[in-house]
């Protein structure tokens, strides 16, 4: 049972999607072309390989329209995916996908009338007797190219740049402070050894404090961590705030004095 509460990896990328669903794709219409399963070897047509193709083209494109439900599902999950979401998803994906092949099959393939009592024959007998031949492959392919996106700590923040891959992921305590410069943030922090470093993001202030609303605005250009504040010195007119770990000192502005000094104490 805890197997099956296990989180997994999970193909989130539409290119990912598309990559799954063709190989998977083309997995089936060679399976159905030369294999020739399921009475496939007395179709007769000039177009017969084609047409026999589309049982794969199908697949694939069912895969991908379904994953814009399955991506719904993952991001309400908090993209937490266990063993039991992948095996639910695949078991529904394959019912749907074996809908539209039925459908395909009977009216194109088959040229025959629909019929409920036909449908619900095909999906009990033919999909449900492939359901243990494209499972594992479905597995082996869905985890090979998916992410495993580990649950983030209620204490930890992720700070992102307006540039691509500029993205910062710590403990809230590791903020010491942010600030801004003309168009960009300067991001300064601690790793777990009290080692101070910083990264200069392409971004807004207000638009970092958005991102980490813990901070305090103690001067327009500065974002502070009041938890990291070691010391106020000087008065209103002159005040500067002292962090811990580093040497700078921040400057406090009027506007923002009382409201420090009042949280700090």
């Amino acid at each position: 049972m805890n197997f099956l509460l296990r989180q997994i990896r999970f193909v989130s990328s539409f290119k990912g999607k598309v990559l799954v669903g063709s190989i998977l794709g083309l997995f089936l219409a060679s399976l159905i072309v030369f294999l020739e399963p399921f009475d496939t070897n007395e179709f007769r047509s000039t177009y017969r390989t084609l047409l026999l193709s589309g049982f794969g083209i199908i697949f694939t494109c069912t895969y991908i329209l379904y994953s814009v439900f399955e991506n719904m599902i993952y991001n309400r999950m908090r993209k937490l995916w266990l063993v039991w979401h992948e095996l639910l998803s695949i078991l529904i994906f394959l019912f749907v996908s074996g809908t539209f092949i039925y459908l395909y099959n009977h009216l194109i393939i088959n040229g025959s009338s629909y019929s409920v009592r036909a449908h619900w024959w095909y999906l009990s007998h033919i999909v449900a007797a492939m359901i243990p031949i494209v499972t594992p492959i479905l597995l082996f392919f869905r985890q090979k190219f998916g992410q495993l996106v580990l649950p983030v700590s209620p204490e930890s923040i992720v700070l992102t740049g307006l540039n691509n891959e500029e993205n910062l992921e710590l403990l809230r305590n590791e903020l010491l402070y942010v600030q801004a410069v003309e168009n960009y943030v300067e991001i300064i922090y601690i790793d777990s050894k009290k080692n101070k470093f910083s990264k200069t993001f392409r971004q807004t202030l207000m638009n970092i404090h958005q991102q980490a609303p813990f901070l305090e605005k103690c001067h327009r250009s500065y974002l502070v961590n009041l938890d990291r504040i070691e010391e106020i010195q000087g008065n209103s007119q002159r005040a500067r705030v002292l962090i811990q770990y580093i040497e700078e000192e921040i400057p406090l502005s009027k506007t923002y004095y009382k409201n420090i000094k009042s949280r700090i104490n």
